[in-house]
């Protein structure tokens, strides 16, 4: 490795070295016509004919490309041959003292190896012993006194000690310098192999090996700003996997886990050939995203991955229909010029198509319709679960913190309801929230889920705050303010400590008895937050007529920071929330980028994926 590591720059110091050995060589030939006028032009022809000799030679080897010790062994000979060649010449003077003193130039010789060239040292070892030996054979066999013999050979003895000490000391300083850049580099690789470890780890799904949420919500952001720019539609996915919790009842959770891997794996395959990008979304929930042509395509590719986890075959026995292996329900959403591309909006579109793909029998792929959401037979179906949900443990509680991005410590929690149907699978708040909201059930599973937010949450101290969503249905309620209050003393708790959501459902503005109730809670004590602060009808007017305690700025904000345009467009929301004097908590943190970016701007408050997804209540670390 470190031959191969120099081999390029000493390929060019040996092509300098030979040049400046030759011209230093060609150079001393004036010295013999100096000193020796017998045959000082004999010399000259000398040193002239071997150094064009060999510099011929080296070059023909470098333009052919020869090994790099190959040509350092031809340069090592050379200077050898000059060495023997020129004393073979110069010892026949008959100016033996001259020729005896000039000999100390011989020195040249021996460091020639470090001087001009670069040799591995045992080649340059070998060549300036051999030389040294010349020089001092020529030295004793002079015409002189012994005593200018004797001094000239240990002259050579000494110096080829010093010589060798120094080519074992520069090579030695070479080859540390080249332990110490190749430590530097292994290093590097290894700090850089890390942090791609660490980005794949927390980029993929660890049961599935497919992405994550986290790494679907990065990933979409590129498709976006390609609908910003062309307005090339974007086809949502969202994959259920039918009757899973039966299937995992009954088989176990190692057979639920390798079911969903095979799942996973033949999804990914049917979308890799359609183009499309595929993650696992949660629980046996997967998330699909690809630009298509029409809603045609997207309907095809759709199908593409049921029929691809039908094909499997993997029995369930457990299922309540005629089927008996492991399928798919898949919702489909895609976007419209006239609404937002985020992927929230489509995935909870999507969601609402994956109900109607179930409630019509599952193994099938509904499109969602902007106009009809849902039927009226799934209205009254959820209608119908939702009135004794709480009461058959179908309705629960889900919590997610609000994290202070200064500390890292639980600010507070938000309370989301959650509900599944009879047979284990979740139904997605897009979906139930809207039919409670107009059936009227919101208000009983409202007080329902401010009771359970206490006795969970803040009578155990699991949090010192808790917030929960109220809709304009609740507010218009006459007895809402009371009941949180009594809700209160039953617990014996500040009242502080429940924050109350605003959703932008509604134009609260308009209504004077949600007023009156807003004005009863806050007199209670309780803190009241505005929710989805930007969209719908939750806009500047509110911040006018309602002194809130909290403003959440709605997610869509801080997914559009990727761009100038709207990264200034939070700042300037942000400068104006403060001066506004209220608190701030910004919603959606789901990559590592926008917490850089909330942080950087001075922003406290926070909640998302990536700080912390929704958990029991029993999963939270007590404050």
């Amino acid at each position: 490795m470190f031959e191969d590591s120099t081999a390029a720059t000493d390929r060019i110091a040996v092509r300098r070295g030979v040049r400046a050995a030759v011209l230093c060589f060609a150079t001393f030939g004036l010295f013999d016509l100096w000193l020796f006028p017998d045959i000082g032009t004999s010399g000259l022809f000398t040193r002239v004919l071997v150094g064009l000799f060999f510099l011929g030679v080296i070059e023909i080897q470098i333009a052919g490309g020869y090994a790099l010790r190959s040509i350092n062994l031809v340069c090592a000979t050379g200077l050898v041959v000059a060495s023997f060649v020129w004393l073979e010449v110069m010892r026949r003077t008959t100016y033996q003292d001259g020729f005896v003193h000039f000999l100390v130039f011989g020195t040249v010789f021996v460091i020639s190896s470090s001087l001009f060239f670069r040799f591995r040292f045992l080649i340059g070892a070998t060549c300036s012993s051999i030389i040294t030996l010349l020089f001092c054979l020529a030295a004793a066999t002079a015409s002189v006194p012994e005593s200018s013999r004797l001094v000239v050979v240990a002259y050579f003895v000494n110096f080829l000690g010093f010589s060798l000490y120094l080519s074992w000391q520069l090579a030695t300083e070479r080859y540390v310098t080249f332990l110490n850049a190749t430590q530097a580099r292994l290093n590097e690789t290894a700090v850089r192999e890390k942090g791609h470890q660490l980005s794949r780890i927390a980029n993929t799904d660890h049961l599935t090996g497919l992405r994550n949420r986290r790494a679907v919500v990065q990933e979409y952001g590129a498709f976006r700003d390609r609908w910003i720019k062309d307005h090339r539609p974007i086809g949502v996915l969202l994959i259920d996997v039918d009757h899973f919790k039966m299937f995992n009842d009954h088989y176990g959770h190692q057979s639920g886990d390798n079911c969903l891997i095979d799942v996973g794996r033949a999804l990914q395959m049917a979308a890799s050939a359609g183009g499309a990008v595929l993650g696992r979304y949660g629980g046996e929930e997967f998330l699909a995203f690809c630009h298509v042509e029409d809603e045609k395509m997207l309907f095809g590719l759709a199908e593409a991955m049921r029929v691809a986890v039908a094909s499997l075959a993997v029995p369930h026995s457990q299922r309540p229909d005629s089927i008996d292996v492991v399928t798919v329900s898949i919702g489909v959403s895609l976007t419209r010029r006239n609404a937002s591309p985020d992927l929230d909006r489509l995935s909870g579109e999507a969601d609402k198509a994956l109900y109607s793909a179930k409630s019509g029998g599952r193994n099938r792929t509904h499109v969602f319709d902007p106009i009809v959401p849902l039927s009226l037979n799934e209205e009254q179906t959820i209608a119908e679960l939702l009135s004794h949900a709480a009461t058959s443990g179908l309705l629960s509680m889900a919590y997610q913190p609000i994290v202070d991005l200064v500390d890292g410590q639980i600010h507070s929690v938000e309370a989301l309801m959650r509900l599944r149907d009879h047979d284990g699978a979740s139904i997605s708040p897009a979906v139930f929230i809207p039919v409670a909201e107009r059936t009227g059930l919101i208000v009983e599973m409202g007080r329902w889920a401010v009771h359970q937010a206490c006795v969970e949450v803040l009578a155990p101290g699991m949090a010192r705050h808790v917030s929960v969503n109220v809709s304009a249905v609740q507010l218009r309620a006459s007895s809402f303010a009371l009941h949180i209050a009594e809700i209160l003393v039953e617990f014996g708790l500040e009242p502080s400590a429940l924050a109350l959501e605003v959703t932008e459902g509604a134009d609260i503005l308009s209504d004077d008895r949600i007023l009156e109730t807003i004005e009863a809670l806050k007199a209670l004590g309780v803190q009241i937050w505005l929710d989805d602060f930007g969209t719908g009808f939750a806009g500047l007017s509110w911040l006018q007529s309602i002194n809130f305690d909290v403003v959440k700025v709605d997610r869509s904000f801080l997914h559009q920071t990727d761009t100038r345009g709207g990264a200034l467009f939070l700042r300037d929301i942000l400068q104006l929330l403060r001066h506004r004097g209220v608190s701030v908590v910004v919603e959606g943190v789901e990559t590592e980028e926008q917490l850089i970016f909330l942080k950087q701007n001075g922003v406290r408050t926070a909640q998302g994926f990536y700080l912390s997804r929704p958990v029991a209540a029993t999963g939270l670390p007590r404050t």
